[in-house]
Formats: structure tokens, C-alpha cells, sequence
């Protein structure tokens, strides 16, 4: 069903009902985007807000009207984005964040903003970061990377308006709900897509580089070598699978197969122990290809249940043998109209795609995100499918 799209202005304040022409598309992506999109014969202002409850779970969600197309004589077609777009105009001028939790970050983070911080599921894990000179959106992307989780935005409803808005930060967005899906040679409305990402059977990790201090105890500025697990793997700084090797090892010159070596930073961890267990979990995913599925939500059993981040089951027999493995819905395209919703799922591995290629809102960030990245270290970000095995 067509869902009713409440009108408020930029202040909150009610305007009426915004009625669609046809059919609304809601597009959303694991670390991505989340946007509206529908045809309606009187176009709204731009920066007014749709107030929707999402017809097949329930929840209420807001979307900020930020582009309107109107040719002359025809509907007006319109684009929503998440109404977190609006910590784009939220500023963070500097917040030394040093040995805290999670929740103590997005609370800082949310400080600024009228966003309130929610439900955290990541532990209490106590680490740092330096927010300087960004917006809030960009520092709330920055606490996901350093202490991890998903955030997703949570709104409530009260007297016909939006009563709070919140920020959570789970683990992880999605549950096992025993989805399932097979892919052969011959099924049809799918496209399998085998990305680019080099394949690894072995990994080196390295950690945060220590500061140096002089014999006073001052700082010198300087820093030592990155953090190695060395000293509790028998002396190796990398870990491997064999079966990978055996597998996508690459030739060792003598008739057998040498291990295809990658390395993964993990710039704010501070234990080896710890750095040794991250660098075994990126291993996982990086030693065999990542694969993505773009399939119709009626070939996937159980799908209709399928929320974002969930996982799925998956078979693939066109392979030898076969491949089974636990992927996980990463973007989900809903066309709610008439009748039953027309759903498009892509099972996979978490791409953490920019706000650039996935959305409008990016571009007004790319400066912000080019330039920390300039100035801190390029890590390969590797996301793990979950078991091989179900």
C-alpha cells in the first residue's frame, strides 16, 4: 500500500498530507543511503519534511524533501533523504574524544545537534578519536569506524508530530530471521556480481604507533612502529588459512602454492591480543571472493520478511562445489504502491559505500572526508559475511 505522507515545514509545524502520484520508492543501504522517492502534482518547498509510517513494520520514519523536479505540465517528482542529512548543518569545532565508551562518543557527537544518543550495543570498550573542524554527520560516521556499530536513526510519534529523534548504535543492524536463497544456473531476475577485492589467504595486522617520550616523560612528537601481535602468535606478525592457500595461493616458484599476502591497519587498537583477533576476523572475509546478489524478493524463501542488515542464507550450485554462506541483506528497494510492495534485495558483503555514490547528501561532505582521509592512514576495510556454514 501507497503510505500517507505527512507535510511539515522546516520548523515542524504541520502542513497537511502530501498525496503521491503512483507508486513511492524507498531505497535504503547498509552505511549508505536512505531516501524517498515518488511523483505528487503540487511539489513541496525544499527542506520540508514527510512524516510516513513504514507500512510493513511499523516504524515511523522521516525523510527532509532536499530536490524537486517540476516540468510544466506534468507531476513533480521528489527526493527525500534521511532526516539525519540535517547534521550536515550541525558543527563540530574540535572534541578530543580520549579513552571513552561508545556511548560516551555519540553523546558527544549528539551534543551539538538535537538528536538525542540512544540504545548502544558495542560494549564499553574505551578508545579515542579527535573530531576537529567536521559536521556532525561526518563525526557520527567517525564514532561507527572507531568504536563500530550501525547507526540507525529512530523516530517517535506524539499528538500527530514528531516527538523525539534519536540516534541508536547496535552492533549490528539485522537479525537471522531463516531467509533463504538459491542461486543455479538457470534462475532467473538475479545478477551475481563477483567484486574486484583482491583475494588473501594471509594477512598481516598492525595496530596504533605508539607515541615516543623523552626521559622527562614529555611527548617528542615522535611515534614508534605500528603495534605488531607478534609477541602472542610465535613470533609471526600475520595469520593464514591453509585451506584458502591451497585454494588462491599463488605459485611459490617449487610446484607449490605460497600464501597471497595482504595487510590490514587497525589504527586506534592498542593491544596485541586484541589486534591478533580483528586481523583474524578480516582474514575471513578476505580469503575468499566477495559476491554480491541483486534478486527479487519473491525467489528468496522467507524473503518477505527481509529487513536491512539481515542475514540470508545462501546456495550457490553454479559453483564447484558448491558455495554456502550466510550473507546479509546490505540495500533493500521497496516500491510501496498498490497492493503487495515490489522489493529488490542485495545479499552480500557490506560494501561502506561514500555518501558520494550513494546519495545526493554526499557531495556535501566529500571535502570534509577527503581531507581527514589525507591525513590519516588508508585501511582496507574488510566487513565479514558470517559463517561459511548453516
Amino acid at each position: 500500500m501507497v503510505p500517507t505522507l505527512y507535510l511539515f515545514d522546516r520548523f515542524d509545524a504541520r502542513l497537511g498530507i502530501l498525496p503521491a502520484v503512483g507508486a513511492v520508492t524507498h531505497t535504503e543501504e547498509l552505511g549508505g543511503e536512505d531516501t524517498v522517492e515518488f511523483d505528487c502534482a503540487l511539489a513541496p518547498e525544499k527542506g520540508e519534511r514527510l512524516l510516513w509510517r513504514d507500512p510493513t513494520d511499523g516504524v515511523w520514519r522521516e525523510h527532509v524533501v532536499v530536490r524537486t523536479d517540476e516540468p510544466l505540465g506534468a507531476p513533480a517528482h521528489v527526493y527525500a533523504e534521511s532526516s539525519l542529512c540535517e547534521l550536515l548543518g550541525d558543527f563540530v569545532e574540535e572534541i578530543q574524544l580520549v579513552s571513552k565508551t561508545a556511548a560516551q562518543a555519540l553523546a558527544s557527537v549528539l551534543g551539538v545537534t538535537r538528536w538525542s544518543a540512544g540504545e548502544v550495543g558495542v560494549g564499553d570498550a574505551a578508545r579515542g578519536c579527535l573530531l576537529y573542524h567536521v559536521n556532525a554527520l561526518a563525526a557520527l560516521r567517525r564514532v561507527e569506524e572507531v568504536w563500530g556499530g550501525e547507526a540507525e536513526a529512530v523516530i517517535s510519534v506524539e499528538n500527530r508530530r514528531v516527538g523525539s529523534r534519536t540516534v541508536r548504535l547496535p552492533a549490528r543492524r539485522g537479525t537471522w530471521r531463516g531467509a533463504r536463497f538459491s542461486y543455479g544456473k538457470t534462475l532467473a531476475a538475479c545478477t551475481r556480481t563477483v567484486l574486484e577485492d583482491e583475494v588473501f589467504t594471509a594477512l598481516y595486522g598492525y595496530g596504533k604507533g605508539l607515541p615516543i617520550y623523552d626521559e622527562t616523560g614529555a611527548p617528542t612528537g615522535g611515534f614508534t612502529r605500528r603495534l605488531t601481535f607478534g609477541s602472542v602468535n610465535g613470533g609471526a606478525n600475520w595469520v593464514g588459512d591453509e585451506a584458502a592457500r591451497l585454494v588462491w595461493g599463488r605459485p611459490d616458484g617449487a610446484g607449490g602454492k605460497a600464501h597471497r599476502f595482504g595487510h590490514v591497519v587497525f589504527p586506534d587498537c592498542e593491544d596485541a591480543t586484541e589486534l591478533k583477533a580483528l586481523t583474524e576476523a578480516a582474514l575471513a572475509a578476505a580469503c575468499e571472493p566477495r559476491v554480491s546478489y541483486e534478486v527479487d524478493v519473491a525467489a528468496v524463501d522467507g524473503g518477505a520478511g527481509v529487513r536491512l542488515g539481515d542475514d540470508v542464507a545462501v546456495i550457490d550450485s553454479s559453483r564447484s562445489p558448491e558455495w554456502h554462506l550466510r550473507a546479509r541483506c546490505v540495500r533493500r528497494v521497496r516500491e510501496l504502491g498498490e497492493g503487495a510492495p515490489s522489493v529488490r534485495l542485495t545479499l552480500g558483503t557490506v560494501e561502506r559505500t561514500t555518501w558520494a555514490a550513494s546519495a545526493d547528501v554526499a557531495a556535501r561532505m566529500t571535502a570534509v572526508e577527503e581531507t581527514a582521509a589525507a591525513a590519516s592512514d588508508t585501511v582496507a576495510s574488510y566487513e565479514d559475511l558470517g559463517e561459511r556454514e548453516f
